[in-house]
């Protein structure tokens, strides 16, 4: 009788037949990729000018050496892979280690907030132009000369009767006052316009002309204007002005245009009130 506890011998052909490990079959895996590739007419050369990945990172995929891949960027470059030859990524990524299939966690930084704690607020400073800053000086050292001339200007206005416009005038030798003459009589006698002071007197000649003024009680002031060119006289108190070509010039007081047709002198007369009336001798 045979013993029961023999062991029984292993044929040939079981002893001979190759037994494949998982190491073997993920080695075939990444082969049957190289193959595909092939078959799809792409070289590596292809894949990194497509893609703009170093050639040896390719190599390593289809060895299935992810050792030779910088571990950051190693998803990145097999998704990228999967693409370019129009294969599944996820299923490619289930032949990867284990390391590899999980998703690396990216650590969050966490604040904790504090009652008192307030607002950063960055301030950027601005270079000066030294440029800017010499402008602005000089505007506004213009704008005070400006503006203590034309204080001054007002001033003199009310405290001097005559301004310098009438520095081109002559004082008559003799004593001769401005009258209305007998011939004379208001013009417009409707009109009873009041002006307020100063009194703007413009006469706008378009020949020569001489005109007579006279301020308050002084001495009459004689002058003559040339044609085309406008004079200007300021004044602070009551005044005559006597013109004896009025037809010949346009008269203008405080902006406002006197109606003087006449050739014939006129007497314009501004009196204590500042009430304006122009005598002229009858037509």
């Amino acid at each position: 009788m045979k013993n029961s506890s023999e062991h029984t011998e292993p044929t040939d052909n079981q002893s001979n037949q190759p037994q494949t490990t998982s190491v073997e079959k993920e080695n075939t895996y990444w082969e049957s990729l190289k193959k595909k590739r092939i078959q799809k007419k792409i070289t590596l050369e292809d894949l990194s000018l497509r893609t703009k990945i170093n050639v040896r990172y390719f190599e390593a995929i289809e060895r299935g050496d992810f050792s030779a891949l910088p571990e950051t960027y190693i998803r990145l470059f097999l998704k990228t892979y999967a693409r370019e030859l129009g294969l599944d990524f996820e299923e490619i990524l289930s032949h990867t280690p284990e390391s590899i299939q999980k998703k690396p966690k990216v650590p969050v930084a966490t604040i904790q907030a504090h009652e008192n704690t307030k607002p950063f607020r960055i301030r950027s400073r601005r270079k000066r132009n030294p440029l800017l800053l010499l402008s602005g000086v000089v505007i506004i050292a213009a704008a005070v000369i400006v503006f203590e001339y034309y204080h001054n200007t007002s001033n003199n206005l009310v405290s001097t009767a005559l301004t310098d416009t009438l520095v081109q005038t002559t004082l008559r030798d003799d004593a001769e006052v401005i009258q209305v003459s007998n011939d004379m009589e208001n013009l417009d006698p409707d009109d009873e316009t009041i002006l307020t002071q100063p009194y703007t007197i413009e006469i706008l000649p378009e020949e020569n002309l001489i005109y007579l003024l006279q301020v308050n009680n002084e001495r009459s002031r004689e002058n003559l204007i040339q044609k085309n060119i406008n004079h200007s006289i300021t004044l602070n108190s009551p005044f005559k002005l006597k013109i004896f070509q009025p037809d010949k010039c346009r008269i203008v007081i405080n902006q406002q245009i006197l109606p003087v047709k006449t050739h014939k002198p006129v007497v314009i007369q501004v009196d204590e009130s500042g009430k304006l009336t122009l005598f002229g001798s009858a037509q």
